[in-house]
């Protein structure tokens, strides 16, 4: 019996030993496109609260929507020997040289929302952005089955916004097939910025003589810019208009109506599920995933969420149910 006990003590001990061994403190290079954007603002908070929960050091940097900055910020990250680099790549196209050079040092990478191509990374998350861009649509097509349509695309270095573009043309192109819409301008919003998209709307509105019934905008901070250009020709609820985000901005806006509405992509989930794959990652455990989507070097295993389209009637149910947004702040 004697022996028995000593036996199981030793196993007792080794099993503390090994647990002790696994949960070695993760060190996460967090790098941002832009955190003058609200929406990354969030993601930083809940992921570095949550990676922090789980026991991981987060360094966070953000290049101000600069691929240069970026990449310089990424090598930093290297060599200060992080364990995973979480990359919201301002440009996915860019990015292969310098994540060789991590994966040369054995470090992870994990790409957030936004695919990084050509690269070896070792997972993506993020929602089914086919499916954003089909809800945008969609929700124009029932106020507005036919008319005059813009298309206000996202930065044209966004893979996502590729994505969006190819989820909106799959509900309108056999309207505009069938001679229903027709697409009178199509441009893309440099870095997203709303003031980019303010121009845009100008000119679009110039051109058109005022003759636009729906803008397919790619996310809330262009739909504000064009709606910002809408006001000033007194037309500012009167065009239909989509987003993407649940912005706050966004969402007074579909409440006092210029705005028609916003896919609410739930960040909390996003960067919640990121950090634990990141922390796994750095523990050199894989990942569930539940997609695998080829970045144009491999299949990269994937875990996607689903987005949700709000509009005036159901923001109580979805944003502030959530608590993404508090009912007093809208």
């Amino acid at each position: 019996m004697k022996i028995k006990h000593a036996l199981l003590a030793v196993c007792a001990a080794l099993a503390l030993i090994g647990q002790t061994a696994s949960a070695k403190e993760v060190k996460i290079g967090m790098a941002i496109d832009d955190l003058r954007l609200e929406r990354w603002q969030k993601d930083r908070d809940i992921f570095v609260k949550k990676a922090e929960s789980l026991g991981a050091k987060v360094f966070v940097q953000s290049a101000n929507g600069n691929e240069e900055t970026q990449m310089s910020q990424i090598e930093n990250m290297i060599n200060r020997g992080v364990d995973v680099l979480v990359i919201i790549p301002y440009n996915g196209q860019v990015l292969s040289n310098v994540i060789a050079e991590a994966k040369r040092e054995g470090i992870k990478v994990l790409a957030y929302d936004r695919m990084i191509n050509n690269a070896d990374i070792d997972f993506y998350i993020s929602f089914d952005n086919e499916k954003v861009g089909e809800m945008q649509a969609k929700s124009l097509v029932e106020r507005v089955p036919q008319g005059n349509y813009f298309l206000m695309g996202g930065s044209p270095v966004d893979n996502n916004a590729r994505l969006f573009r190819d989820g909106q043309m799959k509900v309108l192109k056999p309207l505009i097939d069938a001679g229903k819409i027709k697409v009178v301008g199509d441009q893309w919003v440099d870095a997203w910025l709303p003031e980019n998209a303010l121009k845009i709307m100008e000119n679009a509105l110039t051109a058109n003589s005022n003759k636009i019934d729906a803008v397919v905008a790619s996310n809330d901070a262009t739909a504000g810019g064009a709606i910002q250009a809408l006001s000033a020709q007194g037309l500012a609820g009167k065009v239909q208009i989509s987003g993407q985000d649940a912005d706050l901005a966004a969402i007074k806006r579909i409440n006092s109506g210029t705005q028609t509405m916003t896919v609410y992509k739930p960040i909390s989930k996003l960067a919640d599920e990121a950090a634990k794959i990141a922390v796994e990652l750095g523990n050199d455990k894989q990942p569930e995933s539940n997609a695998r989507l080829n970045n144009g070097l491999k299949d990269v295993p994937a875990f996607l969420l689903e987005p949700i389209a709000v509009d005036k009637s159901n923001i109580d149910s979805t944003v502030v149910a959530d608590g993404f947004h508090q009912k007093s702040d809208l």
